[in-house]
């Protein structure tokens, strides 16, 4: 019984080891029932019994059998245990889900900006290139303030899915707040100028008359840090947003393979 893995293996150990048992229940201290063999017993029919003073579990038994205190004990023991086991893992549940709702936005189920910070912080202990782009739609307000905020958080729910599937398996989509949304490219097939592109062929939203996105992309090997990488990758964004003629663009369209050969080749 000691090393019984379930409650239910408890109670059919306990149930073989008595000779003449037709029936055992074990119950909780809400005499609600944990795990039962043989014959289902009902608390208000079959004396209950303690398992040991103090004790939050009970014990039926048909015939009524005086187990030694020693098993009784043991048999507590391990439903406390068991106890114990399912109040962990409700927990590591529950802190599980926690840890996704934080780094997931609300409303259109994509990554937010604390998983977008998480990502990077962890691309930035490595040498592997990668560019961002930002992206504010244009024309969002004017859709919320004729049609009301359910048009308005339908658009950005279906322009979060269009990103993820035109962006692929080239990156992740985040929706950074409001009407912005974020794209860390780490697997682009193609060169700087590829991506500008086809970034500007396939992110601007296709399905409503009157918006728009403006996108500005920068680089990993740009800037000497992260932070001035994300910097000037909102500075074209708002370049393009201010002037709706002029595509974003590149300043500086190297790809080296690793932060090492940016840094020679800016050198």
């Amino acid at each position: 019984m000691a090393t019984s893995p379930t409650p239910d293996d408890l109670s059919q150990t306990l149930m073989a080891g008595v000779p003449g048992l037709i029936g055992l229940t074990l119950w909780d201290a809400d005499d609600l029932p944990v795990t039962s063999a043989g014959r289902p017993l009902e608390a208000s029919i079959v004396p209950v019994k303690p398992l040991t003073d103090g004790s939050d579990y009970g014990i039926s038994m048909v015939p009524d059998v005086q187990l030694p205190p020693e098993v009784l004990a043991v048999i507590d023991l391990r439903l406390r245990h068991f106890a114990a086991e399912q109040r962990i893992n409700t927990l590591s549940a529950q802190l599980s889900a926690l840890a996704v709702a934080a780094h997931t936005d609300a409303l259109t189920g994509l990554p937010n900006r604390h998983a977008f910070e998480r990502d990077l912080n962890e691309l930035a202990a490595t040498d592997e290139s990668f560019a961002v782009v930002f992206l504010d739609l244009d024309g969002f307000k004017g859709i919320n303030d004729q049609h009301g905020h359910a048009l308005g958080d339908s658009l950005l729910k279906g322009y979060g899915l269009w990103l993820v599937r035109v962006t692929g398996p080239w990156g992740r989509v985040y929706r950074m707040g409001g009407d912005e949304y974020l794209l860390l490219v780490t697997h682009f097939p193609g060169s700087a100028d590829d991506l500008q592109r086809w970034a500007q062929e396939r992110l601007p939203v296709p399905f409503v008359d009157g918006v728009s996105a403006s996108l500005g992309i920068a680089w990993r090997h740009e800037r000497e840090a992260i932070s001035d990488v994300l910097r000037l990758a909102d500075q074209r964004m708002y370049q393009a947003k201010g002037d709706r003629s002029q595509p974003a663009r590149l300043t500086d369209r190297r790809m080296p393979h690793s932060r090492g050969a940016s840094q020679s080749a800016e050198n």
